[in-house]
């Protein structure tokens, strides 16, 4: 993690991540290999991860914060069938338990 400021404290610091490898050893699946898409919006050009790398790594990690993220996906329509589709088990059970706790 980077820390910036007159602080050590984790909650204030930038946390990287790499892709393809397990950000804690307890977690299911490993952080997904992230292959950015480009999208144009308003006359720019943005770099981003697709929904299902992003999913992949909230439902992964399944904190509160990452659920309360995965629901707002879900309320926006994002989590299509085609997404669940890439999921593997563990991580659909995820979801549906996520969905059910609302």
């Amino acid at each position: 993690m980077l820390l910036y400021g007159d602080t050590n404290s984790a909650k204030n610091a930038i946390h990287l991540l790499f892709s393809g490898e397990k950000v804690k050893d307890s977690y299911l699946e490993p952080a997904p290999e992230v292959c950015p898409v480009e999208v144009n919006l308003y006359g720019a050009t943005f770099r981003v991860i697709p929904v299902a790398d992003l999913v992949k790594m909230k439902l992964t990690a399944n904190r509160d914060k990452d659920r309360v993220h995965v629901r707002g996906m879900d309320a926006a329509g994002l989590l299509t069938p085609e997404v669940e589709a890439t999921l593997p088990a563990e991580l659909r059970a995820r979801l549906q338990v996520t969905r059910e706790t609302e």
